[in-house]
């Protein structure tokens, strides 16, 4: 297999590593719509309202601030499996520097390690 210039070494081809880096740009974008989404659903002042609908309000409230912290962390992922594109390191291990295979990435395009290193293989 061909290595692309964004992957030495990683054993991923071009078009593997292109398909991946825009599969983490389009989750990247998806998770700052969302994220903003639910910046909005925090925000909301609290209405002159049932108390049903004010129980419910709040609720909406606190689901969207635990949501956020995921969509965070994972934002944090993906930002870092980005950066490493632009210095040929991704699709590389980072404990060991062995190369991720491609099915992993595929199902764990941030992924830093390999599936043996994860203890998921």
């Amino acid at each position: 297999m061909a290595s692309s210039d964004s992957g030495k070494g990683s054993g991923l081809s071009a078009a593997e590593s292109g398909l991946l880096r825009e599969r983490l740009e389009r989750e990247r974008d998806e998770l700052l719509a969302r994220l903003e989404r639910e910046a909005d659903v925090a925000r909301q002042p609290e209405d002159e309202t049932e108390e049903v609908d004010a129980a419910e309000q709040v609720r909406e409230q606190g689901d969207a601030v635990t949501f956020s912290q995921q969509d965070r962390a994972l934002l944090d992922e993906i930002e870092h499996a980005l950066s490493k594109f632009a210095t040929g390191r991704y699709g590389l291990s980072e404990v060991s520097g062995e190369p991720i295979s491609f099915r992993r990435l595929e199902a764990v395009p941030w992924a830093r390690v390999t599936a043996e290193e994860a203890d998921i293989g």
